[in-house]
């Protein structure tokens, strides 16, 4: 019994690493996104750069979903991909408080927590319904965006605090609509990817740890490099 025992405490370690892996992996790939892709398009003024990178953020929470079946974990994707903004400030020699960290951060933990409320409810018709998966992101899109009108608006953040509510409104609906159009798309593909990457991303983490673990540092550490590098450059 004891020896029993010991071997799930054993086992159960090991998933809740893989659990912490993961997360640390599909989390530093969309803050490299966010990095890279995202300060491209903050540098040429593109209007639907919000529905684009959080988008990309759906969809690599779509795919950590599929290859792991815990919605409620996929905000901790969202707050690894945040903490790539305080790295900027650092790269940049500025206040890790500043607008230009906080504002981008918020904007991708909501996202986070709209997308994992969301799947979390409809998650049994997430795995095998289209339908659902395309209301999940419909919904995700619009919630995250209400999410950041509400906390913009209370913490006085960008224009939201002076704006009346016709605008707010206008915002949420203008916004809302372009990430829940791009971002539905993106999540479908994401959990088209991550079906497709299962079974052999699991025959990896099973029958080759030493090889998964090895992986997944080297992509984590090029993930975090590489945003330094593009902040250096002036992304």
């Amino acid at each position: 019994m004891q020896v029993s025992n010991k071997l799930k405490t054993v086992s159960q370690s090991g998933d809740i690493l893989r659990v912490v892996i993961g997360i640390l992996v599909f989390g530093s790939i969309w803050g490299l996104v966010e990095a890279t892709l995202g300060g491209s398009l903050h540098l040429i003024h593109f209007a639907y750069k919000g529905a684009i990178t959080g988008g990309i953020g759906m969809s690599i929470m779509a795919a950590f979903v599929v290859m792991y079946r815990r919605p409620k974990l996929a905000f901790c994707i969202a707050v690894i991909a945040a903490l790539f903004k305080p790295l900027s400030a650092v790269i940049y020699g500025q206040p890790i408080f500043a607008p230009f960290v906080y504002n981008p951060a918020s904007a991708i933990l909501l996202e986070g927590l709209a997308f994992s409320l969301v799947v979390s409810l409809l998650f049994k018709g997430f795995e095998n319904s289209i339908k659902t998966r395309i209301g999940a992101g419909v919904a995700a899109g619009y919630l995250s965006i209400i999410l950041y009108g509400v906390l913009a608006s209370a913490a006085g953040m960008g224009n939201w605090a002076s704006w009346g509510l016709a605008e707010r409104v206008s915002s949420v609906f203008a916004n809302g609509t372009g990430l829940a159009i791009v971002g539905t798309c993106l999540l479908l593909l994401g959990h088209l990817v991550g079906t497709k990457l299962r079974p052999n991303f699991w025959q990896l983490m099973t029958a080759r740890p030493r090889a998964f673990y090895a992986s997944t540092i080297a992509i984590t550490a090029f993930c975090w490099i590489g945003a330094a590098v593009a902040f250096a450059s002036g992304l």
